[in-house]
């Protein structure tokens, strides 16, 4: 038998207590290491979660990156091409690329954001018939954003015009089409009232919009406005064209018949065939206009007949076929021709620096001139502009609105002399390219006289061709204008107004340029940079030319300067006849025998 425990009831209870404590013990730490284990489990189950979602993400944002890079692929800032071999004799505006209008476009405008833009950019700056006190009323900065804006939509909504249907044949129609459109489409309305508010001289009555001034252009022609001082010029400069070009279209515009008579009218409208004359204020609307002097001829262009137009001074002449600018490179690249001034007076900014405050983005050209650099106060001659108006209708549109009244009176005509400027700084606001030909003015004439140890060619402004062949002057027939010496001049000698260089050796005296220019070369010094023979110089207040090479007239050019001074006689006892009240008429003359 065993022996019976003689371990007491209370050791018993308590051993079992310890037993019973230290498997609570254990089994809580089980349990806490359990748990624990499980928590850790669970973070990491967690963690591995949210990298697999960043890792997700990530892949998404890679692949919309990647699609946006192909969408949006590095490309150039202009899409305009120019061949190699233009830029060898012009100079081009390479524009900046405006965005086309999109769908997204026209749902901001249904904003409350986008209302108030709206709102913004239609805001008619001052009153047609108001007398503007301050120029504050006129911004500029402004105006160039609101003209690109509007390029944007005028491309957008002539391809509405164009899907009309095909029986709308009559051209009202189609602009009441485009109107009632504007009831449903917030970017149609969008593009009527912002035309409204920057070319409100587009919209004379029947004319609702700017579409049906465009459609009506066609063939290729010249402009030349006229007034009754400019009248004995006109009649030799019309003739001297018809010497050259015996058919070639011409339209004289003028402003009322306070400004032409009636009876100059008659006479230029039958001195020659294929000529038209034209009262610029049945064709646009001078309550918005307020044309006088220079500003007339911008909106000639505008409201000329001519798909393809030349502007010609009266009294400019030509040595060759105008018409051959029509087939220029230059012209046939850009659609726009520009030729050069003379290179006068240095240092001028008020022009660049005001061009500048009102349009921060620009082409490629302006930072190239000797304007911007501060080397002439001229850089563009208005005497002959070429415009393809179908394919650089807006930046026309541009250069009128600088020459609209309250603008050129305040601004355009301050910071520029005259017209001049307004055509490539139009041009500008809209980013439309343009083309120079690159020889600055140069001068056609006579020996300076009494300075037989110079080579100065003393007379008017001449013009070169691509080919650097002598093409046109302007300051007529006299032998300075400019100082009132009524003395025709001798048309024996011409010589070429340079520009062909780069004239590195001129700007070194402006330190931001020079480094410009250093970069560009990839010099370290001023040293280091080519001089390069400086151009002519200009005497101004004698319009003589001074250095480069001295050229001759041929005998074929001799002979036709001698013929338009024989056609100027004659065009000067006229007007006196006229001034006097006699009836005098064109007719009567053989011009081409003059």
């Amino acid at each position: 038998m065993h022996k019976l425990s003689t371990r007491s009831p209370f050791l018993n209870l308590v051993l079992a207590v310890i037993i019973n404590l230290v498997l609570f013990v254990v089994c809580q730490r089980y349990w806490s290491v359990s748990n624990h284990l499980h928590q850790i489990q669970e973070e990491q189950l967690q963690q591995n979660q949210v990298l697999e979602q960043q890792e997700l993400f990530s892949k998404e944002q890679k692949l919309r990156f990647e699609e946006a890079q192909k969408a949006s692929s590095p490309r150039p800032l202009s899409s305009f091409q120019v061949p190699e071999i233009v830029l060898q004799t012009h100079d081009i505006a390479i524009p900046r690329d405006i965005p086309a209008w999109t769908d997204a476009d026209t749902a901001y405008l249904n904003t409350a954001v986008g209302f108030s833009f709206m709102e913004d950019m239609i805001k008619i700056q001052y009153n047609k018939f108001e007398k503007v006190e301050s120029k504050d009323r006129i911004d500029f900065a402004r105006i160039s954003r609101a003209e690109r804006l509007y390029k944007s939509l005028w491309n957008h909504v002539y391809a509405l015009y164009k899907q009309l249907p095909q029986e709308m044949k009559i051209v009202r129609d189609k602009e009441r089409a485009i109107l009632e459109m504007a009831k449903t489409r917030p970017e149609v309305e969008f593009f009527l009232k912002l035309e409204l508010s920057l070319y409100p001289f587009l919209h004379l009555h029947p004319r609702r919009t700017s579409l049906s001034l465009y459609e009506s252009y066609t063939g290729r022609g010249v402009v030349i406005c006229a007034g009754n001082n400019q009248f004995e010029f006109i009649v030799s400069s019309i003739q001297a064209i018809r010497l050259l070009n015996p058919t070639l279209p011409i339209e004289v515009f003028y402003m009322g018949d306070g400004d032409l008579s009636p009876e100059r009218q008659t006479y230029v409208r039958e001195m020659t065939q294929h000529i038209e004359l034209k009262d610029v204020y049945k064709y646009l609307e001078n309550d918005e206009m307020m044309l006088g002097g220079w500003s007339i001829k911008a909106f000639s262009l505008l409201a000329s007949s001519f798909a393809e137009v030349m502007l010609i001074d009266s009294d400019a002449f030509f040595l060759r076929d105008p018409e051959q600018l029509f087939s220029d490179p230059g012209y046939a690249a850009a659609g726009a021709l520009f030729f050069y001034d003379r290179t006068l007076w240095t240092d001028w900014r008020v022009g660049p620096d005001w061009l500048r405050s009102m349009m921060p983005i620009m082409s490629s050209f302006p930072k190239t001139t000797r304007w911007f650099r501060g080397m002439s106060s001229h850089e563009q001659e208005s005497g002959v502009v070429v415009i393809n108006k179908k394919l650089r209708y807006q930046g026309l549109l541009a250069t009128c609105k600088m020459n609209m009244r309250w603008e050129r009176d305040f601004y355009s005509y301050k910071v520029f002399y005259g017209d001049k400027e307004t055509f490539w700084t139009g041009f500008e606001m809209v980013q439309d390219p343009y083309a120079f030909m690159k020889t600055f003015g140069g001068a056609i004439g006579e020996r300076r006289e009494g300075h037989e140890d110079t080579d100065a060619v003393c007379g008017a402004q001449l013009h070169l061709n691509h080919l650097g062949e002598p093409l046109w002057w302007n300051g007529g027939l006299m032998r300075n204008k400019n100082e009132g010496i009524k003395r025709t001049l001798k048309f024996d000698f011409w010589k070429s107004g340079g520009g062909l260089q780069k004239h590195r050796e001129r700007i070194v005296r402006n330190k931001v340029l020079l480094n410009e220019q250093l970069f560009e070369l990839g010099l370290e010094s001023k040293e280091q940079m080519e001089t390069e023979p400086e151009d002519p110089t200009w005497i101004f207040e004698e319009s003589c030319l001074e250095g480069g090479v001295m050229h001759e007239l041929n005998d074929e050019q001799k002979a036709l300067t001698s013929a338009y001074v024989r056609i100027d006689a004659i065009a000067k006892e006229d007007e006196q006849r006229i001034r006097a009240g006699e009836s005098v008429d064109s007719k009567a003359y053989k011009w081409s025998e003059v």
